[in-house]
C-alpha cells in the first residue's frame, strides 16, 4: 500500500461516495475503484461495502480508518513544517493567482511584498480554472488567488472583498443592450462551464448552474476561451466587476447583475501553513485592503461567513 491509496480511503470514508471522491481528488472514478480494491486486495479485508445505492464502511473499515487518520494528520504536518523550513531557507513564495488575480490591488500587494520581504523570491505562477486546488494540494504553489466557492477541507481561506457580478453576453445577443439583467433573464440559456477538474461548486456558482436547467455552450478552462465560447459560440458566462476591466473583447457585452450573489475573493493555502512568507503575504494583503480597496469599485471587506 502507499500514502495515495490511503489518502483515497480516508476521503471515501468522508463522502462515502465514489463520484464526489474521484472528482475531490482529481481522479477518474474508475481509477478511485481500483486503488481502493488494491489495498483492499493488500490489507486482506474489505473497508467497504457496496451496493448499487450506498457505499458504506465495515467494522474493520470503520476502524482502519481512524487509525490511518490520525498518521495522515502526523504525517501531513510534518510535511508543513519541514516545507516551511526548507520554503525558508530558499526564500521562495510560489504564489498562483487566476484570471485578473486582485485586479487593482495585485500590484500593490505583490510589491509590498517585495518590499517587505527583499530576502523572499516571488515566483508567480498563473492558474487555470481547472488545476487551482491540484496546485495548492501538489505544492506547485503555496499560496493562491482563488475565487469562491470552494468546499475542500485540505484548504483554508482568508476572505479579502467581494464585489457585484456580471452577465457575459453575445453582442448579437437581443439581451446585450439590456441596462441591466437579473438572473432569472438568463437562465435558460446555454453557459460556458468549467471543464473537469474545477471544482463543481465553483464550476456551478459561475454558471448559475443551481438556478437554471444546466444547459452546456462550452466548456472552458480560462476566461479567454469563457469570452470565446460568449463571442463566437453564443455562450453566456458570469464574471466579477473587476474582470471586466482587465479583459475585454468585442464580441461581449458586460450587463450588471442585479441580483447575482457577489464575488468572494481570497488567499487560500494548504490548512495549517504557517511558514514566515505565507504569513507575511496575509499580513500584505492585509494592509492593502485596509489602504487600498477604494481602488475596486464597489467591492467591500468581505465578512468570515
Amino acid at each position: 500500500m502507499d500514502t495515495r491509496q490511503l489518502i483515497l480511503a480516508s476521503r471515501l470514508a468522508e463522502t462515502l461516495h465514489f463520484g464526489k471522491t474521484a472528482e475531490i481528488e482529481n481522479i477518474a472514478q474508475s481509477g478511485l475503484s481500483a486503488q481502493i480494491a488494491k489495498l483492499e486486495n493488500e490489507l486482506g479485508f474489505k473497508l467497504f461495502e457496496r451496493t448499487s445505492h450506498r457505499v458504506s464502511l465495515t467494522d474493520a473499515g470503520q476502524t482502519f480508518i481512524e487509525r490511518i487518520r490520525v498518521l495522515l494528520n502526523n504525517l501531513n504536518n510534518t510535511v508543513l513544517e519541514c516545507r516551511a523550513i526548507a520554503e525558508s531557507s530558499r526564500g521562495v513564495l510560489k504564489l498562483g493567482f487566476f484570471g485578473e488575480a486582485a485586479g487593482e490591488l495585485t500590484h500593490l500587494i505583490f510589491s509590498l511584498f517585495q518590499k517587505s520581504n527583499p530576502d523572499i523570491r516571488l515566483v508567480v505562477t498563473e492558474l487555470s480554472m481547472t488545476n487551482q486546488v491540484q496546485a495548492l494540494i501538489s505544492g506547485k504553489v503555496d499560496a493562491a488567488l482563488i475565487r469562491l466557492p470552494v468546499c475542500d477541507p485540505r484548504l483554508e481561506f482568508d476572505v479579502m472583498f467581494d464585489e457585484p457580478r456580471v452577465a457575459a453576453v453575445p453582442i448579437n445577443h437581443e439581451m446585450a443592450d439590456a441596462p441591466i439583467l437579473r438572473m432569472a433573464d438568463i437562465i435558460e440559456q446555454p453557459f460556458a462551464v468549467a471543464g473537469e477538474g474545477a471544482p463543481s461548486e465553483w464550476a456551478a456558482y459561475w454558471s448559475l448552474a443551481n438556478e437554471r436547467p444546466g444547459r452546456i455552450g462550452a466548456y472552458v478552462q480560462s476566461i479567454p476561451e469563457s469570452l470565446a465560447a460568449v463571442a463566437y459560440g453564443g455562450a453566456f458566462d458570469t464574471y466579477p466587476l473587476t474582470a471586466t476591466r482587465l479583459y475585454t473583447h468585442p464580441g461581449v457585452r458586460y450587463v450588471p447583475l442585479a441580483d447575482a450573489p457577489r464575488s468572494t475573493l481570497a488567499i487560500a493555502t494548504v490548512a495549517g501553513n504557517r511558514s514566515p512568507a505565507v504569513r507575511s503575504l496575509r499580513r500584505c494583503v492585509n494592509e492593502i485592503i485596509e489602504s487600498s480597496l477604494t481602488c475596486i469599485p464597489e467591492a467591500r471587506r468581505a465578512q468570515v461567513a
